[in-house]
C-alpha cells in the first residue's frame, strides 16, 4: 500500500459502464455525453477525530475528469452534509443528475471526499450497534442486529468540526500537490457549509472560490473556541431506517412535479452501496452517520463553534450561496446573517430557487444548481454578474433582485 495514495478503481470510459460496487454487486452507471474517467482513492491521513486520534487512516476520495484531460482543468473539491455520504449527494447515477459528471464534462477536475464516519472512509466505533441512541436501537436495530437495547461502549461523539477541517486540509494539500495547483475551489452542501466555510476562513490561501448549497446551520453568535473538554458526551453514530430516508424531504415537497419519484430508489440504493455494514442492518438496510449535535440535540450547543461572525469575516474568496425557496432545514435568516457577515468578500452572490428544497440536487430544479456552479467556477459570476441577489423561477429563468 502506497505511503501517499491508494488507487481503488480504474478507468471508466464510454456512455454506459459497469463496476463492482462496495457491496460486490454489479452496478450500472450512465456517464455524461463525453467520456468521463472515474478514479477512487484512499488518501492517508493522521486522524484528529477523538474516536481514533493519532491513528493513520485513509479517507475515501473520488475523482472525475474528462478522459485524457486530467491535470488540464481547475480543481474542485466537494464537501458533504451531515447525514449523507459524498457519492449519493454529488455523483448520483440517475439521468443527468450527477453533479460530478456535469462539472467534469465542463472541463473541471472534480473530487468528492468522505469525512470520517461516512461512506468508505473510516467509521471508528460505529460498527458496534450499541454505540447509537437507545431510541434508534428500538426503532431500527431490534431484532437485527440487536436482540435488545444496550448501552454504548463509547459514550462520546465521534468527531469534531476541527477534525473535519483537518481532514479537508489533508485532502486539499494532497490535491494541490497531485495537480500542481496553488488553490482548489470548494462545493459544500448543508453541514458542509460550516465545514467548507470554516476551513476557508482559516486557509484562504488554499481556496480559489466557494460555492455553498443551503449551508447550515450558521450561528453568528456561536463560540469561537472549542469546549474545554473533548470528546463531548453522547454517542458516535446515528442510524435511520431505509423507509424513513426521505421523510424530511417529504415535509419540504410543496410544488407539483418538484422531483421525479424514480430517483428515490436510486438514492437509497446508492447510500446502502457505500455502507457495506449498514446495508445489512435492520429490515432493509440503515443509513449511518456521525452524531454532531449535543446530547440535548440543540443546534446552539457547544458543538457549533468556530464558524461565526468572526470567522465569516475572515473569508476573502468569491462566494456564492444558493438556497431552495421551500427549504425548511436552513432558515433564510441564517443565510442573511451569513451574507451580512462576509464583509471581506468582494464577489458575493445569493441565489434562491423556486420550488426547490434542501435536496435541490435531486429535484427537477437541479440544472439551475449545476449551471450556476459551472459559471461560478469558470468566471466567478452568476448570470454574468459578480455581485447581487437573484431569483430563479420554475422555468429556470433568472431575475435580478
Amino acid at each position: 500500500m502506497s505511503n501517499t495514495i491508494t488507487k481503488l478503481s480504474g478507468l471508466y470510459l464510454g456512455l454506459t459502464l459497469a463496476w463492482l460496487g462496495p457491496t460486490g454487486q454489479l452496478c450500472a452507471q450512465n456517464a455524461a455525453a463525453e467520456n468521463i474517467q472515474t478514479t477512487d482513492y484512499m488518501v492517508p491521513h493522521i486522524s484528529t477525530a477523538p474516536a481514533n486520534s493519532g491513528k493513520r487512516v485513509e479517507l475515501f476520495v473520488r475523482e472525475k475528469v474528462r478522459s485524457r484531460r486530467r491535470g488540464n482543468g481547475p480543481v474542485v473539491l466537494m464537501i458533504q452534509g451531515s447525514t449523507t455520504s459524498a457519492i449519493p449527494a454529488f455523483d448520483l447515477q440517475f439521468e443527468n443528475y450527477s453533479w460530478m459528471d456535469y462539472l467534469a464534462t465542463a472541463g473541471f477536475d472534480v473530487f468528492a471526499m468522505d469525512l470520517t464516519g461516512y461512506g468508505l472512509s473510516p467509521r471508528p466505533m460505529m460498527d458496534d450497534p450499541c454505540n447509537t441512541a437507545t431510541s434508534e436501537q428500538q426503532l431500527y436495530l431490534i431484532p437485527k442486529p440487536l436482540a435488545q437495547p444496550c448501552s454504548p461502549a463509547y459514550p462520546f461523539q465521534l468527531t469534531t468540526i476541527q477534525s473535519d477541517w483537518d481532514e479537508i486540509d489533508g485532502v486539499v494539500d494532497y490535491l494541490r500537490r497531485f495537480r500542481n495547483v496553488d488553490k482548489v475551489s470548494l462545493v459544500a452542501w448543508s453541514r458542509g457549509g460550516a465545514r467548507a466555510g470554516g476551513y476557508t476562513a482559516r486557509h484562504p490561501e488554499k481556496v480559489a472560490r466557494l460555492f455553498m448549497l443551503a449551508p447550515g446551520r450558521y450561528l453568528r453568535l456561536s463560540p469561537s473556541d472549542p469546549p474545554a473538554a473533548l470528546p463531548l458526551p453522547g454517542v458516535p453514530s446515528t442510524v435511520l431506517g431505509s423507509a424513513a430516508f426521505h421523510n424530511n424531504w417529504d415535509s419540504q415537497v410543496k410544488c407539483e412535479n418538484q422531483f421525479t419519484a424514480r430517483i428515490r430508489d436510486v438514492i437509497t440504493s446508492t447510500v446502502l452501496d457505500f455502507d457495506p455494514l449498514g446495508s445489512t442492518w435492520g429490515t432493509a438496510g440503515l443509513k449511518r452517520a456521525p452524531v454532531w449535535n449535543s446530547p440535548e440535540n440543540s443546534v446552539t450547543a457547544v458543538t457549533a463553534w468556530g464558524w461565526n461572525a468572526k470567522f465569516a469575516g475572515q473569508v476573502t474568496v468569491p462566494t456564492l450561496i444558493i438556497r431552495g425557496d421551500v427549504d425548511t432545514q436552513v432558515p433564510l435568516s441564517d443565510i442573511q446573517d451569513l451574507l451580512g457577515d462576509l464583509v471581506s468578500v468582494s464577489q458575493k452572490v445569493f441565489v434562491h430557487v423556486a420550488c426547490a428544497s434542501h435536496y435541490m440536487m435531486w429535484e427537477n430544479q437541479h440544472m439551475s444548481l449545476l449551471n450556476a456552479s459551472v459559471e461560478w467556477f469558470r468566471q466567478g459570476t452568476f448570470a454574468g454578474q459578480f455581485n447581487g441577489s437573484f431569483a430563479v423561477d420554475t422555468a429556470g429563468q433568472v431575475h435580478p433582485e
